[in-house]
């Protein structure tokens, strides 16, 4: 019952193994691959229901299927080999091959009917297990030919890889390993009698290593694609690494610029002792974790080659499957910049003068228009100017958070440039209702309201062609959302929590606390512990809780700027 075990146990690993070859493969051409892995099926199949027979005619049944597999396993596995070793199958091998296999099985399925491939064969049972005893006839001897002939022709591609440069000596190493278990294993079964078929066991180790090397030809199959696909554009070098790092190949234009590469040898690490040229350039980068589009530049007394290190995804997977490092031949380029470098110097110290002149000039233009704004509203003298110091003292507060917060430092100063414009919409608000002394009717504050808006319109007009695009939605942002609540009971489109732009819930603090603690013609100014309570209390509600907690850190500042502007 061991062998019958046995039989099953290889027989399901087989078609395991086929699944698998299927999963892996995906994208590659795995034709021949596919072929061995269900030949190998069919052969173990064949084995198993031989060994389970009842009958003669049940156990030729099974032996049908067995020579129907091992038959085709050897031309196949040829043909695997052959891809594998990167080699033409030429068309007359594959009919010359083809043809004996197709004489061999005719004779092999004429067994119980003819005499030609066995003279007599009946069935005995061991332990449990049926087998064939049988009397080998003349064309049994073509068989033998052929598998003789298909071994010496994988041997012979072996050997043939071997004196090749661009096929990794351990693939070679693999299926010299998957041809001579095989044959020792078909070999020791002739010699010894054994009832039981130990090449199925062989069968199952050829399907793991085939399933090895196909995932592991893929890398080389990657590095083929990019030079054939990329070849055309002639100034492109391209060097292939796997996820380990280990050297895969390249084209011929990056032999031509790094002539050292010939001597690095394929499935290896960059060696310094061999190849100190190519370690030299690329060593430290690839010891250390890559980030894709890294760059650096390999300088020569004949040329500059610019380097990209690209990470290489299969599919659409986000596991890295390799390193691509792409060579550009720069040197035109770099000559040029090193002529333009001191103009490039003196023109860029004038621009940083013209912007930052521009920078001042777009910034009075804006004062302007909130002083004139305030001219207009007689209820918040000075609201501008206070507001936009209390949002300075906030952000330096904030910038010993930014890095938690994740609030990088143009952020920031994009802040503080952009308050003073959150109240420009009140420019289109009607006087009638702007220098009204008092609090307003609800018709009154509908209109009021509608100032975030058009405020949002105004500083877009304003800042129209400015080339800083963050800078002119957090500034339109300001002017929209400051009177939005955290609790989404503001206005004007009642956003609530982190849907409110963070720069809004900034300016939503610092206006708050400037109307709390300021004069207005309607109310006197609020002392600090009761401005600073009303903040608290109101964190969660209007404010944004976590933002609340770091304003209210300003406190000291706070009180000493209003104190000196009393």
């Amino acid at each position: 019952m061991l062998g019958i075990n046995m039989y099953a146990i290889t027989f399901l690993a087989s078609v395991i193994m086929l699944i698998l070859l299927i999963y892996i493969s995906k994208n590659q051409n795995v034709m021949y691959y596919l072929l061995v892995f269900l030949s190998i099926m069919i052969c173990n199949m064949g084995n198993y229901a031989l060994s389970t027979a009842e009958s003669l005619d049940a156990a030729l049944l099974g032996h049908r299927l067995l020579y129907m597999g091992s038959t085709f396993v050897p031309i196949f596995m040829l043909f695997a080999i052959m891809k594998l070793c990167r080699m033409e199958i030429p068309a007359w091998l594959v009919i010359c091959l083809l043809s004996m296999c197709t004489m061999v099985l005719y004779f092999a399925f004429s067994v119980g009917k003819r005499t030609a491939f066995y003279k007599n064969v009946s069935i005995a049972t061991e332990n449990g297990m049926t087998y064939l005893i049988k009397e080998y006839g003349p064309m049994h001897k073509l068989y033998m030919v052929y598998l003789f002939i298909s071994i010496g022709l994988m041997i012979g591609v072996i050997f043939y890889s071997l004196l090749m440069k661009n096929i990794p000596r351990q693939v070679v190493f693999c299926i010299l390993m998957m041809v001579i278990i095989t044959t020792v294993c078909y070999l020791f079964r002739r010699i010894s009698g054994s009832t039981f078929e130990l090449i199925t066991i062989a069968y199952i180790f050829d399907d793991i290593l085939f399933l090895v090397l196909i995932r592991r030809i893929g890398k080389y199959e990657v590095m083929e694609s990019i030079a054939n696909s990329l070849n055309e554009n002639s100034s492109y070098g391209y060097l292939v690494f796997d996820q380990k790092k280990r050297y895969v190949g390249c084209n011929e234009k990056a032999k031509e610029y790094l002539p050292e590469v010939e001597n690095q040898k394929i499935d290896a690490h960059l060696d310094i002792k061999s190849v100190p040229g190519l370690y030299h350039y690329f060593g430290s980068w690839l010891e250390e974790p890559i980030t894709d589009e890294q760059k650096c530049l390999i300088e020569s007394e004949e040329r500059v080659l610019e380097c990209k290190f690209k990470i290489l995804y299969p599919g659409k997977s986000k596991k890295i499957d390799g390193y691509l490092i792409e060579l550009n031949d720069d040197t035109q380029q770099q000559k040029y910049l090193k002529l333009l470098n001191n103009y490039n110097k003196d023109l860029k110290k004038e621009v940083r003068k013209k912007t930052e002149y521009v920078n001042k000039l777009q910034e009075r233009i804006v004062l302007g228009m909130a002083d004139m704004i305030e001219n207009r509203d007689t209820n918040t003298g000075g609201h501008v100017k206070r507001t936009s110091e209390v949002i300075k003292i906030f952000i330096n507060e904030l910038k010993k958070y930014a890095e938690e917060y994740k609030f990088p430092d143009e952020f920031l100063t994009s802040v503080v440039k952009a308050a003073p414009m959150h109240d420009l919409g009140k420019i289109a608000v009607d006087d009638r209702i702007l220098r009204k002394p008092g609090k307003f009717t609800p018709e009154e504050f509908d209109e009021m309201k509608k100032h975030s808006e058009k405020g949002a319109e105004i500083v877009g007009q304003i800042l129209d062609g400015v080339e800083n695009e963050a800078f002119v939605r957090i500034a339109k942002n300001i002017a929209h959302y400051h009177h939005e609540k955290w609790n989404g009971e503001g206005y004007p489109d009642k956003l609530s929590g982190i849907g409110i732009p963070p720069e809004a819930r900034i300016m939503a603090l610092a206006d708050v606390f400037d109307a709390l603690v300021s004069k207005r013609c309607y109310k006197e100014k609020m002392d600090y512990d009761n401005a600073f309570r009303i903040i608290e209390e109101s964190l969660g509600s209007h404010f944004d809780p976590e933002l609340g907690k770091i304003f209210l850190r300003c406190r000291p500042q706070l009180e000493s700027f209003y104190n000196s502007v009393e």
